[in-house]
């Protein structure tokens, strides 16, 4: 009788459990397709996206003009709590036609708390570094001081990932709030051409 017990306490023990593993499984799948809802951008918002850039500070219309290409991160998230992340996907734009799909994926360590999400253009100043990226994946090492000014959230990059004189990077249209000082390591990819 005794084993007979164990048994039936041990099936509803795995019953149990695989009940959890597949709420589990839903909640992270329910959880990732929110998470991919929330970043989905199309080349239309990437296009609006340059032109608030344009009208951000003064100097943007004229380095958009002098810059070969631009890839443009409509909605980009980045959340951190001593450890953290940022995901976002955009598109590499030259003379307003798309030439690819990009992702941005970097993971974050340093002093830090909160999540935000913000838009980021980069604009590529020469034809060696455009056509460097999109043959390969890029590594870049950057730091990132977030702070709150007035009530609004800010982020100042402190690049040493690439010359200005070939890339000028943008971050701006803040949401949310995060407060710290990160190293950040970032990789773009290329998704589709």
């Amino acid at each position: 009788m005794e084993q007979i017990m164990n048994k039936i306490t041990l099936i509803i023990i795995l019953l149990i459990s695989l009940s959890a593993c597949s709420k589990s499984q839903e909640i992270y799948t329910s959880s990732l397709f929110g998470f991919k809802n929330r970043v989905l951008v199309n080349s239309n918002d990437a296009r609006q996206v340059l032109d608030i850039a344009d009208q951000y500070e003064l100097s943007i219309p004229n380095i958009r003009k002098n810059s070969v290409a631009q890839i443009v991160f409509p909605k980009a998230i980045k959340l951190g709590l001593i450890l953290g992340g940022n995901y976002s996907e955009g598109y590499i734009i030259k003379d307003d036609q798309v030439l690819g799909r990009v992702r941005m994926t970097g993971g974050n360590l340093g002093p830090q708390i909160g999540g935000q999400q913000y838009s980021q253009v980069m604009y590529i100043m020469t034809e060696n570094k455009l056509k460097e990226f999109m043959d390969s994946d890029n590594f870049n090492l950057q730091g990132t001081v977030s702070y709150a000014e007035k009530g609004a959230s800010k982020t100042t990059v402190i690049a040493t990932q690439d010359n200005l004189k070939e890339i000028y990077t943008l971050i701006f249209n803040h949401t949310g709030y995060l407060a710290g000082i990160t190293f950040d390591g970032v990789v773009y990819s290329v998704i589709e051409k």
